[in-house]
């Protein structure tokens, strides 16, 4: 698919009008339809910034993807869901040994194979499709829990049982992780590989992946009451809350 193939595409699946992406980047739509139909070619500061607009990284646009983090997030959310290969070949009607090759950075998923995904894992397509280099991307918010912990890259990476190299590059978005890497990392973080790959903020997609059970229970009003009273804490005030709880019941009948 074309550079202009994508943008229109692109544009598209976002409810977007010629006219109003030509608005929001302050140029005629003239111009934006001639870039759809490839009689022009955008330039490098344009090409950001209708990116930017579509909130689609600049190397998907120009072809030339990072196959490795799709393929991880797509076995992330199709192993969260339990499915096999073929329990997911089944509901995407996508061949097998196509999500394979998806899976293994072999082979790059176009937008039509990323809808018929995005749907069989009730996902939005944004968890795809959003650029990496954003301030929620997993480098910006590895950098930024590090940093909270108190932990350098060395000590960090040391933990982790990763190259400080590595751990760097993936913190300045060099390069992405394979899972069991992530994992490795997140364990050391006290935290999950969810909140590295998805975009939290999102409810569709957050919500998408917990069961029924933890739905319910979030749905409880004193559960979101203690869950409000504490969204803005450390990992180390989470776990003081955590053991003066456990102290309470212990004690309660003293009470």
């Amino acid at each position: 698919m074309s550079l202009g193939q994508k943008i229109r595409d692109f544009r598209k699946e976002r409810g977007i009008t010629l006219t109003e992406l030509a608005n929001q980047l302050k140029i005629s739509p003239s111009y934006l339809s001639a870039v759809e139909r490839e009689i022009r070619k955008p330039s490098i500061p344009m090409l950001k910034r209708i990116s930017e607009a579509l909130n689609v990284s600049v190397s998907y646009l120009v072809g030339d993807t990072d196959d490795t983090i799709t393929g991880e997030k797509l076995r992330f959310m199709r192993e969260s869901r339990g499915l096999s290969l073929e329990d997911l070949a089944e509901i995407s009607e996508l061949p097998a040994s196509m999500l394979e090759k998806f899976e293994n950075g072999q082979a790059t998923p176009d937008l039509e194979d990323l809808k018929k995904l995005s749907e069989a894992l009730n996902v939005t397509l944004r968890y795809f499709l959003d650029q990496t280099d954003r301030p929620d991307s997993l480098g910006y918010r590895l950098r930024k829990l590090r940093q909270k912990q108190g932990l350098t890259v060395a000590a960090l990476a040391e933990k982790a049982g990763v190259s400080p190299g590595l751990l760097s590059q993936i913190e300045n978005g060099q390069t992405t992780p394979l899972l069991d890497t992530l994992e490795k990392i997140a364990r050391v973080l006290n935290t999950s590989v969810s909140y590295f790959l998805m975009k939290q903020e999102d409810v569709e997609d957050l919500l998408a992946t917990l069961n029924s059970d933890i739905l319910e229970t979030l749905g409880d009003p004193n559960v979101q009451a203690v869950l409000r009273a504490v969204r803005d804490f450390d990992a180390s005030e989470i776990k003081y809350i955590l053991n003066f709880i456990q102290f309470f019941k212990q004690n309660r009948h003293l009470l």
